[in-house]
């Protein structure tokens, strides 16, 4: 690691998750100065074990992370350092970075990282539970509950996709519409016809029960499940960098990137979660790191030739 006091670097990454953190290998290999800034507060660390990812299925995510950390050492031109990064604007040689502290840091390309976090609805014990008996993604924690009764807080079309999606794990699932049906009547009854139950009543807690979900709704029942899947509604990206640049992004406030995850502006490159609507999972933010530092590099050779 790179151990001098020196804050100008050649590329400066922010954010030091799964994308930013492949992004810092690849810059390591290629022999560029390179400067992490880590906040150290990832969208997945709610999770005590990561699935689906390969070599490394059933990894608990900060395990993930120390591994990679690890992994940087031989490469003494990378650095890791604390910090939340506020600000970031262009310059004559670059760009610079302000953490919260105060702190500059000076490069001449920057990686975005910044991913995303989860707006989560206002039901009690949602938070609690979050990432482990309340679920989001079949892919990532399917397996574990498979088989098992579950229930699903979703209505609409949302509801319907996790219908089909979810019947390759389960057969005993019933829909917490959390109001007034909005599925559709074709949906409902094929709902129906598999065994699914459908429930308006509004959810008015979720807490641990044995090894599954106690939910109480509001007319007063109480149902007992192996576990909860519930997508958040909204999903909040760390786009405020890329916002300070003049990046262009999507109305969802996703930042939009080349297939080289160069964003609009010449020398910011974007990767992981924020760079994606869907598809948030960490084979894709590895992947989008690796090539924001590819191509990184590419652009500095190109520049030094």
């Amino acid at each position: 690691m790179v151990t001098n006091n020196s804050r100008q670097y050649e590329v400066a990454v922010a954010g030091g998750s799964t994308a930013g953190l492949s992004a810092a290998l690849t810059l390591g290999r290629t022999m560029r100065k390179t400067i992490v800034l880590d906040a150290g507060a990832p969208r997945n660390r709610f999770a005590s074990h990561a699935h689906n990812f390969f070599t490394r299925d059933n990894t608990p995510p900060q395990e993930l992370l120390r591994i990679a950390r690890e992994q940087l050492q031989p490469y003494d031109t990378v650095r890791l350092e604390q910090g939340f990064v506020t600000t970031a604007r262009k310059t004559d040689d670059g760009f610079l970075l302000t953490t919260d502290d105060g702190r500059e840091f000076s490069a001449k390309k920057l990686v975005l990282a910044t991913g995303l976090q989860d707006d989560l609805a206002d039901i009690p014990g949602l938070k609690e539970l979050w990432g482990n008996r309340v679920i989001h993604c079949p892919y990532c924690h399917g397996f574990e509950v498979r088989r098992r009764p579950v229930c699903v807080i979703a209505n609409g079309e949302a509801a319907e996709h996790f219908g089909i999606t979810l019947s390759n794990w389960h057969s005993d699932i019933t829909f917490l519409t959390n109001g007034d049906s909005q599925i559709s009547p074709e949906a409902t009854a094929k709902f129906k016809e598999k065994g699914f139950q459908i429930k308006t009543a509004p959810v008015k807690d979720l807490s641990a029960q044995g090894e599954g979900v106690k939910i109480t709704l509001g007319d007063g029942e109480v149902l007992e499940t192996g576990a909860v899947y519930y997508r958040p509604q909204k999903l909040v990206y760390g786009n405020s960098l890329a916002e300070q640049l003049g990046c262009e992004i999507s109305p969802e406030g996703v930042v939009t990137v080349t297939p080289l995850f160069e964003t609009t502006v010449p020398g910011v490159f974007a990767a992981g979660d924020l760079t994606h609507p869907g598809l948030h999972q960490l084979y894709m933010a590895a992947m989008g790191g690796h090539l924001a530092g590819t191509n990184a590099n590419r652009q500095l050779t190109q520049e030094a030739w």
